[in-house]
């Protein structure tokens, strides 16, 4: 059986830097991707698959725009994992189930952070913090039980 806490953090002033930097650039990701997609459909009438969208963007757009090198800042994976969510957004959309995906605003709380699980001890949880990928150890407002 699984069980799912939501439990208050603590961070600090260095933790939520990095959080808020993850949840910014997962936000850019994800509209550049939509904007992406909108303007080859607008050219050639078709659609870029995110893994073509995510190698295009590692080897050809970040190196070309020195300006963009910010993206690297945060993990990968949390930049791929944003690249997936808009493909779904659009995958639902192509099947029927959805309008056509919008755009994440900056005022939305609607925007995810992913923070990757490489191996067993990248997430630890002990009683009163929990050991999160990239960030490291952070306090928790109440005790896990």
């Amino acid at each position: 059986m699984k069980r799912a806490y939501k439990i208050e953090i603590k961070p600090t002033l260095a933790q939520k830097i990095k959080i808020h930097q993850t949840i910014g650039i997962s936000r850019f990701i994800y509209n550049f991707y939509l904007a992406h997609n909108k303007e080859i459909y607008q050219k050639e009438k078709r659609f870029v698959s995110g893994m073509d969208f995510s190698k295009w963007l590692n080897n050809e757009y970040i190196p070309n725009n020195q300006d963009k090198k910010w993206i690297k800042e945060v993990s990968s994976k949390a930049t791929k994992q944003a690249i997936m969510n808009g493909e779904k957004a659009f995958k639902k959309f192509f099947k029927g189930e959805t309008s056509f995906p919008k755009f994440k605003k900056k005022k939305n709380k609607d925007v995810k952070a992913y923070f990757p699980k490489n191996n067993k001890t990248d997430w630890t949880i002990e009683r009163h913090r929990v050991k999160i990928p990239t960030i490291g150890w952070m306090r928790l407002k109440d005790e896990i039980k």
